[in-house]
């Protein structure tokens, strides 16, 4: 196929044939057309590999790829390597879109093509009680040097999904931008604050022509608690990414107390992953993770870790000012009283 795309669609597939077909079909209903369909097959178990196969047959917009199960990310990072339009987007295999996505996202393009950013727009989601909800997105138009509102203003306002944007294929070839393999959880805010470095501007418009079930894909949920090793790699990466948005526009820490509080969540889910029952973790490993992470962030969980709940504060003095076999006790404690949220209660 000789025509270059102006979008080229991501969609990466795992363990969804019940919902891929009306994916497929949805993006196949565009008003805007040209467009090509890359189909990212994460060696799924099901019949996934053979419907996209067979979709690809019907429509020569459609490119397959199959690979060995890799996660999410690397899937996305398959299709950004073959894509092969001036545009990508992203959708996930068990959420689809309303006929006018590419059009609108499109539409709201600024005229100077010479320009490079990204248009975000909101989501509906659905429900497993079928109900629809829209997350609305606040409208505005931001410029390269105020990128940092990413994390002083919108990191709780639903703009980082990987989902209902449209980037510019120009900053993520140039620079190389792609998502983190084997993180779960925050591969989206990651890749998007990579992205932003670069960007000229970043346009918001409260488009819901995104449909995100929620709730349905067990396997790739980001309230599920991985190992230490993943969550500790999801929440490093972000305080990484933090202090250098930090550095480079100059914040104040009192300016990103929004995400301190984002990070404290991640946080606590490095924390309950050395602990969950289920990944049986020795005593020395446990102390040895929780060295690690001593020694890397002590600093960080000293200033920006504010305890809300009465076993977080002591957990929070025994892990910074005992040490980490004192901590490794009181969270055993409360493991053995089947303490099910992050250090305690009220």
């Amino acid at each position: 196929m000789n025509h270059v795309p102006e979008i080229s669609i991501i969609v990466p597939v795992y363990k969804v044939e019940e919902y891929l077909p009306q994916c497929i079909d949805s993006i196949l209903a565009q008003t805007f057309t040209n467009f090509e369909l890359l189909l990212v097959d994460d060696g799924s178990p099901d019949r996934c590999g053979e419907i996209c196969e067979e979709y690809a047959g019907k429509d020569t917009r459609i490119r397959v790829f199959h690979q060995a199960n890799a996660g999410l990310s690397c899937a996305r990072n398959t299709g950004l390597m073959n894509a092969r339009g001036r545009y990508v987007t992203f959708i996930d295999s068990d959420d689809y879109v309303k006929p006018y996505y590419l059009e609108r996202l499109y539409g709201a393009l600024p005229a100077d093509k010479t320009k490079e950013g990204v248009i975000v727009g909101s989501l509906d989601a659905y429900l497993p009680n079928g109900d629809c909800q829209t997350f609305h997105v606040p409208e505005q138009d931001i410029a390269s040097e105020q990128m940092y509102l990413i994390l002083t203003d919108l990191i709780d306002k639903r703009v980082a999904y990987a989902g209902s944007k449209l980037y510019d294929h120009r900053i993520i070839k140039q620079y190389r931008v792609g998502f983190v393999p084997f993180v779960s959880g925050l591969e989206d805010m990651l890749f998007m604050l990579d992205y932003l470095m670069y960007a000229d501007f970043m346009v918001i418009r409260d488009y819901n022509n995104y449909v995100y079930r929620v709730g349905y894909s067990v396997d790739v949920l980001s309230v599920r608690i991985n190992s230490f090793p993943a969550e500790y790699a999801a929440f490093s990466n972000f305080l990484e990414r933090v202090y250098v948005y930090q550095k480079k526009f100059n914040l104040e820490d009192s300016s990103l107390d929004r995400t301190w509080n984002s990070l404290t969540v991640f946080f606590h889910k490095v924390i309950l992953a050395i602990y969950k029952p289920e990944h049986k973790y020795t005593r020395q490993e446990r102390l040895s993770f929780l060295h690690q992470v001593l020694l890397s962030d002590k600093e960080w969980i000293r200033r920006f870790f504010l305890p809300q709940y009465k076993a977080d504060v002591l957990g929070k003095f025994l892990f910074c000012r005992v040490g980490v076999s004192a901590f490794d006790g009181w969270m055993r404690f409360l493991s053995g009283i089947k303490f099910k949220k992050m250090f305690g209660a009220k």
